[in-house]
């Protein structure tokens, strides 16, 4: 969740290996905030 909104759903492994959203992504690696 973003701001209330839901940035990306599925299956645990496929978001932490290949992430669809560029968020996600910036938030499992530790660069947001």
């Amino acid at each position: 969740f973003y701001l209330g909104k839901l940035i990306e759903y599925d299956e645990a492994q496929k978001i932490f290996s290949n992430p669809a959203s560029k968020q996600t992504e910036d938030y499992i690696t530790g660069r947001f905030g």
